[in-house]
């Protein structure tokens, strides 16, 4: 869960790209009151940020007064001082750049992928990349998804960080791990990535099996339920790069340890219900959609497991139908029984 450091840093990173971006646009100077304005924040913290960009981000920032004088600490009348909100700020170059620094080469990478999804980003994509040259190989081998947070605490970064040094290598390692029952087990496995998953705030490690394992030889394991790991005896030849990011697009969440399933659910076309669908579905490799006499779509998918679709279906209430595959649907309809029994006997 995100801590309340993580979520204020956080707060902070976008408050100044979003005052660097007002700065970028602004024909002329901007006062602290209108760019707090704009940015939802209380003056003194944009302040503050500016005084930071200034120090530390090495931008090229100049300020003045609306009223044309700058303050004067020798000055010999007793007049008030200007209001230090009222300071306008601008840029002196829209030519600069911001040193990347305090990123280890997996945050940097991080913060690659959610950049992959952004548009007009492709110029600040080169420029991580170009940074990133020579550093961490294995950093640029691990496949990793957008998210919140990157660490829960220091002791899941560390063991991420080591679990990263088996992952750049594809060296076999062999994990103590708890499985979702608690049952304690032991795994042996080709790592191939570690992915971060948005919706519940953890890592995952993806391992690899062989092609005549169940799921296309992959298997993720979460982080948090690793208990310890070490070597382990050579399994199977490493997957290539490709392969593992191929299958990692695939998945649906993080869900991999399964045969490929084919997916067919209706989706109706009432509220924001086919926005919605396009929406969440844009980056899916192989979605297809066909657009009924109704108005509804029939949407089409193959994943590697479907236990976190189902769960986003369900999202969707009486406006999606699962269609196939048949233990799917069933999965659904049991779902929905659960429900209603525990409503059952309400007016």
């Amino acid at each position: 869960m995100p801590t309340e450091d993580s979520c204020l840093a956080d707060d902070m990173f976008r408050r100044v790209i979003a005052i660097v971006n007002l700065l970028m646009s602004a024909s002329e100077g901007l006062s602290v009151a209108d760019i707090a304005h704009d940015v939802g924040a209380a003056p003194s913290i944009v302040r503050g940020d500016l005084l930071r960009l200034a120090q530390y981000g090495r931008a090229p920032l100049t300020v003045s007064w609306a009223s044309g004088e700058e303050p004067d600490d020798e000055r010999e009348d007793d007049g008030p001082a200007p209001d230090p909100l009222d300071e306008v700020w601008s840029l002196a170059s829209r030519d600069f750049a911001f040193p990347v620094t305090g990123l280890s080469p997996l945050e940097a990478h991080t913060l690659l992928e959610i950049l992959s999804r952004a548009e007009d980003a492709d110029h600040i994509k080169r420029r991580l990349k170009a940074s990133l040259a020579g550093s961490d190989a294995g950093a640029r081998r691990r496949v990793v998804k957008a998210g919140r947070t990157i660490y829960g605490d220091g002791q899941e970064e560390s063991k991420i960080d080591e679990l990263g040094a088996y992952v750049a290598e594809r060296a076999p390692i062999r994990l103590a791990y708890v499985d979702r029952y608690g049952r304690p087990t032991q795994r042996d496995t080709c790592p191939t990535a570690l992915v971060y998953d948005w919706r519940t705030c953890a890592w995952y490690l993806y391992g690899y099996n062989g092609p005549g394992d169940a799921g296309g030889g992959f298997r993720h394991f979460r982080v948090s339920r690793i208990k310890s790991f070490g070597p382990a005896a050579a399994l199977v030849a490493a997957p290539d790069d490709s392969l593992v990011e191929q299958h990692v697009k695939s998945c649906w969440g993080v869900e991999c340890s399964s045969a490929p399933v084919k997916v067919v659910v209706r989706f109706s076309d009432e509220f924001n219900v086919l926005d919605r669908l396009y929406a969440d579905t844009a980056d899916r490799p192989q979605a297809q959609y066909e657009t009924q006499p109704d108005g509804s779509v029939i949407y089409r998918d193959i994943m590697p497991g479907c236990n976190e679709f189902r769960a986003w279906v369900a999202t969707f209430g009486e406006s999606a139908e699962i269609l196939e595959p048949a233990v799917l649907r069933r999965s659904m309809a049991l779902a929905v029984r659960r429900v209603l029994d525990r409503y059952a006997g309400l007016d």
